[in-house]
């Protein structure tokens, strides 16, 4: 190995250090003679017959094979009668002979040293070390699903194994972030929440959806769009039954029994049990005089009708959205 010296012995440890590491196999050292004009076989700046993983070329310079020989006129060097660029040349990187292999992963001739191309499957180089190779071990399948971090489940991408994405979804009517942007089926999807109007008459306050219904019995509509519900059920959201207490009189109930048993009128739609997804609450009123329920948005509107209408605040019915 005297002939090993200077910058070439540096290149080949490096080499051997790095697969070594890399579990590309084993280094197997076997320097072969080389063809010069002397027949030396180190003399020649010939070095250890290995690569990435040190698998020696079967026959290379121990049959005759060249190292930097032109007796085919190569511009860079002959090995076994062929020319080739020792710079480049997986089989004959750096010296004839000298294969680049690195077991399952790929290797490459760059400068007449061997290199790690790609890792093997399920493996990466996530330190940006080479010495130890494809260290890590990766679980990616690109365009597989994966959790968002809003909960939702997006689809993966593997560009970088190291650090795959999850891409989230578009946002669908759920009542959930599914796009991550903070909030919930925002942009107005068609046919998710429905408006509700309010009005008011001899028989107190009426809530629906249907305009001509609630304009009925003589009632003065209040508001075209009081509110919005969810026009169909979504996970979290509960009912909003509208109860029907006879001669025109109704009120608002998250219960099925509609409290005291009365004959559900119909669900008006679904809403939140607490502030989810931008949801404000619906407060809830009550006058025995006037044996009428109201609802309203406004905290400013809910004191009001305690103060100077007598009604008797009986919390928060819901909470529901100000827009669709």
């Amino acid at each position: 190995m005297s002939g090993l010296v200077g910058g070439a012995w540096l290149r080949v440890l490096v080499a051997a250090l790095l697969w070594m590491g890399c579990g590309g196999g084993t280094l197997a050292i076997a320097p072969g003679p080389t063809k010069d004009s002397g027949g030396a076989s180190a003399a020649d700046g010939g070095r250890p017959d290995t690569g990435l993983g040190g698998r020696p070329d079967s026959g290379a310079g121990a049959d005759g094979g060249a190292e930097g020989g032109t007796s085919l006129d190569c511009p860079d060097a002959e090995c076994d009668g062929e020319c080739v660029n020792l710079s480049s040349d997986a089989r004959h990187c750096g010296g004839c002979g000298r294969t680049c292999w690195a077991g399952e992963a790929e290797a490459a001739c760059v400068d007449g040293l061997c290199v790690l191309v790609e890792c093997a499957p399920g493996t990466g180089d996530c330190d940006g070390d080479s010495l130890n190779g494809c260290e890590t071990a990766v679980d990616c399948t690109d365009g597989g699903a994966c959790a968002t971090t809003c909960g939702s489940t997006g689809t993966q991408g593997c560009a970088d194994v190291c650090a795959p994405t999850c891409a989230p979804p578009v946002e669908a009517c759920n009542a959930q972030d599914d796009d991550c942007d903070g909030a919930c089926d925002e942009d107005a999807l068609p046919g998710c929440r429905a408006s509700l109007y309010r009005s008011s008459g001899a028989t107190g306050h009426n809530y629906g959806r249907d305009l001509a219904e609630v304009a009925a019995f003589g009632h003065s509509v209040e508001s075209s769009v009081y509110f919005y519900l969810y026009a169909a059920e979504a996970p979290g959201l509960v009912p909003l039954y509208r109860c029907d207490k006879g001669g025109g009189r109704r009120f608002l109930t998250a219960s099925s029994s509609c409290e005291i048993g009365l004959p559900i009128d119909q669900i008006l739609g679904w809403m939140a049990p607490g502030p989810t997804c931008g949801a404000v609450p619906l407060h809830r009123l009550y006058s025995g005089a006037a044996n009428d329920h109201f609802y309203t948005l406004s905290a400013g509107e809910r004191d009001n009708a305690v103060a100077v209408y007598g009604y008797v605040s009986e919390g928060i019915a819901g909470y529901v959205w100000t827009g669709p």
